[in-house]
């Protein structure tokens, strides 16, 4: 925690030269355009706000680019480090930014950054920007400030903590349903690539044996789905064709799902 006795020309200095200050930086970058993005989005003006959409995947670019960078400071060509490299979460999520910033502009593929955005730019000021502006008093002194914000950095961890599971199980299931069915109706209706369903449903392969979050987003999609179209005893409203192809490409899913792809003995919940 900085000291009192350090001016607050100094400790923002010390803030702003780290890495993880332009880490910060992409995240609220992230966040303030794809708010931005919103408004055109709802009015169906897409083309519009497309400077906003690539401007809030910039920003998830940046941040992703200094986690990978920090994590990975020394290339090895090997194929142990590749293996290891694309392996890493983090740099997954930089690679499909990388591609949405070159995609037709859509928003369900921000709003998965923009939540881990929202939840990393918040630590990141309670942990660090809070601290910046109002350091510890000197040891045997109280400070009713310094109090008041301590508190609030106090609420803003157990509020993170709390809802953080929450918002990961709400990632998996917008990009399970949100992102993958917009891929498909987007390449179904001529408004995006075909390719992008592809890349993304390789994407989600990793997902799935990389996030526990992910596997229960599909179960619970799976068990709905049966439900519905093939509950036991089969659903009579639901002609057999119907039944029959649901199944199909049901298996087909899970065996391309299964397909290359090891699982790691333990499972990385949080991103960066």
């Amino acid at each position: 925690m900085p000291a009192a006795q350090s001016t607050l020309s100094d400790r923002l200095q010390a803030l702003v030269k780290g890495p993880q200050f332009v880490w910060w930086l992409g995240h609220v970058t992230m966040l303030t355009c794809t708010a931005l993005y919103l408004p055109y989005w709802l009015t169906f003006n897409y083309a519009a706000g497309a400077h906003w959409y690539t401007r809030a995947l910039l920003g998830a670019l940046v941040s992703y680019t200094v986690v990978v960078y920090k994590s990975f400071p020394n290339i090895q060509f090997t194929a142990e480090f590749a293996q290891a490299l694309f392996s890493e979460e983090n740099v997954q999520y930089l690679l499909m930014a990388i591609f949405w910033w070159r995609s037709t502009p859509m928003l369900a593929p921000l709003i998965p950054y923009a939540i881990f955005a929202f939840f990393n730019s918040l630590n990141y000021t309670r942990t660090n920007i809070l601290p910046a502006f109002f350091p510890a008093p000197p040891a045997g002194t109280t400070d009713a400030t310094f109090n008041q914000v301590s508190a609030i950095s106090r609420k803003i961890q157990v509020w993170t903590e709390k809802n953080h599971a929450a918002a990961m199980a709400l990632v998996a299931y917008v990009e399970v349903v949100g992102v993958m069915g917009s891929l498909i109706l987007g390449a179904i209706t001529f408004q995006s690539s075909f390719l992008s369903p592809i890349v993304f449903a390789n994407f989600l392969r990793f997902r799935y044996f990389f996030s526990l979050h992910t596997r229960a987003a599909f179960a619970l999609i799976r068990a709905r789905l049966d439900n519905l179209i093939v509950p036991q005893g089969g659903n009579p409203k639901v002609p057999p064709m119907v039944a029959q192809a649901y199944i199909a490409a049901r298996g087909a899913i899970t065996r391309f799902g299964m397909a290359a792809v090891q699982q790691p003995g333990a499972d990385a919940n949080a991103r960066q």
